[in-house]
């Protein structure tokens, strides 16, 4: 079942791709992008990673982390999508433990639109390193979380398609709302 914002994170605790531990409300006191993601090699996927990677560093100058989960093994995410530096955190979730809580969606439909529609962006995503894969959960529907410093979900993005994540400009928004930079400066003054 789909989140609402606002509310309350559903926390978690596990281990990103290279064995470090990694608590969701671990990340209180900072603005929080959780994305969900289909597989690792999918070339959709691969597209947002790399367009994610190059706007973090900017990010972190806002007090901004940013958690990128996907239903591929830890070996799989290591493969295709950490075989390039990545700035932010990666999780495996292949048993889909996560995504269940946070209510992303199977659509076979979705998988349709987007492989009818976006056929660009798969090429796009297969030059960042994504190649179709044999991945079960190949229905998965991206979405995305945007989560305060006080570790409330304040934007829920559920994808139309399996290539549609929350457009940055939204996310952009997100970040430069008063709370990041405010939290910074009360801790320096």
């Amino acid at each position: 079942m789909r989140l609402q914002a606002p509310r309350a994170i559903i926390d978690f605790s596990t281990k990103d791709v290279f064995g470090e531990s990694i608590q969701l409300s671990a990340f209180k006191g900072k603005k929080v992008m959780l994305c969900f993601f289909r597989d690792a090699a999918c070339p959709f996927c691969n597209f947002r990673v790399y367009e994610l990677t190059h706007r973090y560093k900017e990010w972190q100058k806002d007090n901004v982390e940013v958690i990128a989960v996907f239903s591929s093994t830890n070996d799989e995410v290591r493969n295709y999508v950490a075989r390039h530096p990545r700035p932010f955190r990666l999780v495996a979730d292949p048993d889909l433990e996560i995504y269940n809580r946070y209510g992303v969606e199977h659509s076979s439909f979705a998988l349709f639109k987007a492989l009818l529609f976006k056929l660009p962006r798969i090429f796009m995503g297969m030059k960042k390193g994504g190649y179709p894969s044999k991945n079960p959960n190949v229905k998965l529907v991206p979405a995305d979380f945007l989560i305060n410093e006080k570790g409330h979900i304040v934007d829920c993005w559920y994808g139309r398609d399996t290539s549609d994540h929350m457009p940055m400009k939204q996310v952009q928004r997100f970040i430069q709302a008063p709370g990041a930079k405010n939290h910074a400066m009360k801790r320096v003054a």
